[in-house]
């Protein structure tokens, strides 16, 4: 395609930023193609509808459509509003979120157990606390764990009354409140320890650990370390039959009137996403758990948790109802030298420990399906992180039954569970 010639060019001091705004692929060598996101110096403001471009990656010179571009101010906007920092901060700046949190005692015992095994490891480390909110993390690491200093960083207006606690507890000497998100922090110096309460509805949900993951590679020293240092997402089959009742069943017959016509209805609004503080019993499930997203949080990249799959194959150990699948996490306070005879903090939010404020999560098949012991649940589950939303995800569940003892094709079966765009 020709494109017109250039009419206006700018001061080599004063070229201003362009960035993609969606993938554009090239129809001719005069062009260039690029990625959502890939950044550019816009050299000549050739017509209203090419500009003439260097990709700040390549060095690589071309035309790029007007359209598919937008000014790097715009994009921060943009990239702003993909994760609702706003509605997300907002929500962290009242205290109904962080009374539910003080309130979990196993959620909160477990980091002060962590930091008491681990106070010979602290004493007069340097912390950086990821999302302190009301500041009890920073305040363990500097009273039990005698850390030399404790960088508190919350980006929430709660750090303003974070800072009154730490002052009220007569540590400001040694915990340091700062309002910043941690993307926009710079810190005088490296870390020995990071710590951060980031686990969310399937672990992953509202995707705080890409922050925390920012914080290792920018303040981390080489040999440091991440609590939780390790993260295991759980699923299991499972029987919910009191659920199935009072969402789907109730409606297939009320006060003497047919009402099946909703059920479709039912299915789509009550089941299209997971129930999450769900109480499981263990009688509920029809097999054992099994781990399906393990992560090594010194090592695992951003990119690592845009999309995760695992395949699986769950052995019925007893008969009953499918419904559908229960979820849970466990993480770990390792990564330091133990104590003789002493193991690793762990904090498990599922049915066979105490009760925590994340329950478990809950994710309903449209159809029941009856399974006898030795019978094989098997498929795959996909968790895919919103390219736009980026605090969101979707769960695709694949399953099929295979029976005990029959030979031959089985229908199988997918399900999209959306968290929560």
């Amino acid at each position: 395609m020709a494109a017109a010639k250039p009419s206006a060019s700018f001061e080599e001091s004063s070229y201003p930023i362009v960035v993609a705004a969606s993938d554009y692929q090239a129809a001719d060598n005069h062009q260039l193609s690029f990625k959502r996101g890939d950044r550019f110096t816009l050299k000549e403001n050739s017509s209203e509808y090419w500009w003439w471009c260097e990709a700040q990656e390549t060095g690589e010179r071309g035309y790029v459509p007007v359209n598919h571009v937008t000014t790097l101010h715009q994009w921060e906007i943009e990239k702003i509003e993909r994760w609702q920092d706003d509605e997300y901060f907002g929500g962290y700046g009242h205290l109904k979120l962080h009374l539910e949190m003080l309130e979990d005692k196993p959620r909160t015992t477990a980091y002060l157990k962590a930091v008491q095994l681990g106070a010979d490891f602290l004493r007069d480390k340097v912390v950086l606390d990821v999302g302190c909110g009301t500041g009890i993390l920073s305040m363990f690491c500097a009273r039990v764990g005698n850390a030399r200093k404790v960088y508190a960083v919350e980006a929430s207006e709660m750090a303003v009354h974070t800072e009154e606690v730490v002052k009220c507890n007569g540590l400001e000497d040694r915990v340091q409140v700062i309002q910043e998100k941690i993307e926009d922090v710079d810190l005088p110096e490296k870390v020995d320890l990071i710590i951060s309460e980031w686990m969310g509805t399937l672990l992953l949900f509202e995707l705080m650990l890409e922050s925390v993951l920012t914080a290792r590679d920018r303040f981390l020293k080489q040999g440091g370390v991440m609590w939780p240092s390790e993260a295991c997402l759980f699923l299991v089959p499972c029987t919910a039959q009191a659920v199935y009742d009072t969402k789907l069943a109730f409606w297939e017959c009320q006060y003497g009137f047919d009402f099946s016509p909703l059920v479709s209805l039912a299915k789509c609004q009550f089941f299209g996403k997971p129930i999450f503080n769900h109480e499981l019993c263990s009688e509920d499930c029809l097999s054992e758990a099994q781990c399906i997203v393990r992560l090594d949080l010194s090592t695992v990249k951003e990119t690592d948790i845009e999309c995760l799959t695992y395949s699986y194959s769950f052995l019925v150990k007893r008969p009953g109802c499918f419904h559908g699948f229960a979820s849970w996490f466990e993480v770990a306070f390792g990564g330091f030298d133990l104590p003789s005879g002493e193991e690793y903090v762990t904090l498990c939010t599922g049915p066979d420990h105490k009760q925590t404020h994340w329950k478990q999560d809950l994710f309903m098949l449209d159809e029941v399906t009856m399974v006898e012991e030795q019978d094989e649940i098997q498929g795959q589950v996909v968790i895919k992180r919103n390219p736009y939303w980026r605090r969101h995800l979707k769960v695709t569940v694949d399953w099929w039954v295979k029976r005990r003892g029959i030979v031959g094709e089985v229908p199988k079966c997918s399900k999209d569970f959306l968290l929560w765009r």
